[in-house]
C-alpha cells in the first residue's frame, strides 16, 4: 500500500516539474523574442543644471532675446579688397513684384528713370542669393555708383549712353542680351514680358570665372561702419519717413523700435521680397538730393541724373535723423556724405538704402 502511494507520489512529481520545466522554456521564448523586437529603454539619468559659466552665448541670447535679435541678422559687413556684384533691378509698375534677392544686399540705390518711376541697384559682397531679379536695363548714370565701388555689374540690354559709358569707362559687366540663357532664365513662358528674367549669384559668380573677371580691387570701401550699433545723438525723431520721386511713385520707411529697424513700403503697401516672402527692411536710410531732366531729343524720355558735384540730404538710422552734406568730385570718384560738422557719416552695421531722390521731390521725415 505504501509502495503504491510512493509510485504516486512520485508519478505526479515528476509530471509536475517537467510541466514546469517545459512550460519555462515556452514563455522565455517568448520573452526573448519580444525583447528583440522592443528597443531598449535609456537608462535614467540624473538630470543636472550647467552652471551659468557653461550655458552657451547663444542659447542664453534664444531665452532672454538679447540685442544679438535686434537688426539685420542678414547682415555681412563688406570686404575691403573683394569686388562686389551691382544688379540692375525691375521697379516699374506691380508686374516685376515681388523682386528677389534685395534682402541680402548691403547697399541699394533707389534713382529715377524714363516714365516717371526708378529702378534698383543692389550692391552685394560676399551674398549668395539663389534669386536676384526682375533684371533690367542699365541707364548709365548708374555706372557712376557701380564704378564707386569697382563692383561687376549684372544687367539685361543698355540705353545707348549706357552703352557707350560702358565701353568707355571698361566696366566688366555680363550682360543678358548677349548671356541670357547661360546666365538668366525667366520666371514665366510669356515671350513679350521683359519684366521676369532672373540670375543668381552662382550663376554670376560662374560667368566670371569663365571670362576671367578681376575679383580683388584696390578701391577702398565707400562708407565706413561702426563695428557696434549706435544712435545719433544730436538727431531729430525719423519714425516715419516719406519720399515722392514723382506724381505717380513713392517710397517710405516706418520705424519699428523693437527690431531697431526701418520696414519698406513701396507706393504705399508693404515692400517684400521674393525669397523670404517678408516685408524689406533698412538699418540706414541715405537721401541724397540731385538734379535731373528729361535727354533733349530722347524718344523714349531717359533721363540724366546730375550725380557730380554737391548737394543736401538726409542720414536716418535707429530712429533719428540728421542733415548731410555730399559731394562727388568726377563720375569715378566716390560720393561722400559729411554731417554738420564736416566729418564723414559712419553706416551702423545693416543694410542701407540710398535714394537718389531728384531736388523736386518731396521728402517727408517726422
Amino acid at each position: 500500500m505504501i509502495n503504491k502511494n510512493c509510485k504516486k507520489v512520485s508519478f505526479l512529481f515528476l509530471a509536475l516539474v517537467t510541466l514546469f520545466i517545459f512550460g519555462g522554456c515556452s514563455d522565455r521564448k517568448d520573452s526573448v523574442k519580444d525583447a528583440e523586437n522592443t528597443p531598449a529603454l535609456p537608462t535614467p539619468v540624473e538630470t543636472v543644471t550647467p552652471p551659468e559659466e557653461t550655458i552657451a552665448p547663444e542659447q542664453k541670447e534664444d531665452e532672454n532675446k538679447t540685442e544679438k535679435e535686434i537688426g539685420d541678422l542678414n547682415f555681412t559687413f563688406p570686404t575691403e579688397g573683394i569686388r562686389p556684384y551691382a544688379v540692375m533691378i525691375d521697379n516699374e509698375g506691380t508686374r516685376p513684384l515681388p523682386q528677389g534677392g534685395l534682402y541680402l544686399a548691403q547697399i541699394i540705390y533707389e534713382i529715377i528713370v524714363e516714365g516717371g518711376t526708378t529702378r534698383l541697384m543692389p550692391v552685394f559682397w560676399d551674398k549668395n542669393p539663389a534669386m536676384i531679379g526682375p533684371v533690367r536695363s542699365s541707364r548709365h548714370y548708374f555706372i557712376d555708383y557701380v564704378m564707386e565701388h569697382d563692383a561687376i555689374y549684372v544687367h539685361f540690354g543698355y540705353s545707348p549712353k549706357a552703352m557707350q559709358d560702358i565701353k568707355n569707362y571698361k566696366i566688366n559687366n555680363i550682360n543678358g542680351v548677349a548671356n541670357g540663357g547661360e546666365v538668366f532664365w525667366d520666371l514665366t513662358n510669356d515671350k513679350k514680358n521683359w519684366q521676369d528674367s532672373y540670375t543668381s549669384m552662382e550663376k554670376v559668380k560662374g560667368y566670371v570665372e569663365k571670362v576671367k573677371y578681376r575679383t580683388t580691387t584696390d578701391k577702398s570701401l565707400a562708407f565706413k561702419y561702426s563695428k557696434e550699433d549706435y544712435d545719433l545723438t544730436d538727431g531729430r525723431s525719423a519714425i516715419n519717413v516719406n519720399i515722392v520721386y514723382t506724381s505717380s511713385y513713392d517710397c517710405s520707411f516706418k520705424y519699428d523700435e523693437s527690431r531697431k529697424l526701418y520696414l519698406r513700403f513701396r507706393k504705399g503697401k508693404p515692400h517684400m521680397e521674393r525669397i523670404t516672402n517678408e516685408q524689406l527692411t533698412a538699418k540706414n536710410i541715405i537721401i541724397q538730393k540731385v538734379s535731373n531732366y528729361t535727354i533733349k531729343g530722347d524718344d523714349a524720355g531717359r533721363q540724366e541724373v546730375n550725380t557730380v558735384g554737391s548737394g543736401e540730404g538726409y542720414f536716418i538710422t535707429n530712429g533719428k535723423c540728421i542733415d548731410i552734406k555730399w559731394s562727388k568730385k568726377s563720375r569715378t570718384e566716390q560720393t561722400k556724405y559729411f554731417d554738420s560738422q564736416g566729418n564723414e557719416i559712419v553706416l551702423n552695421p545693416g543694410q542701407t538704402w540710398i535714394q537718389i531722390t531728384p531736388t523736386y521731390g518731396k521728402v517727408t521725415v517726422e
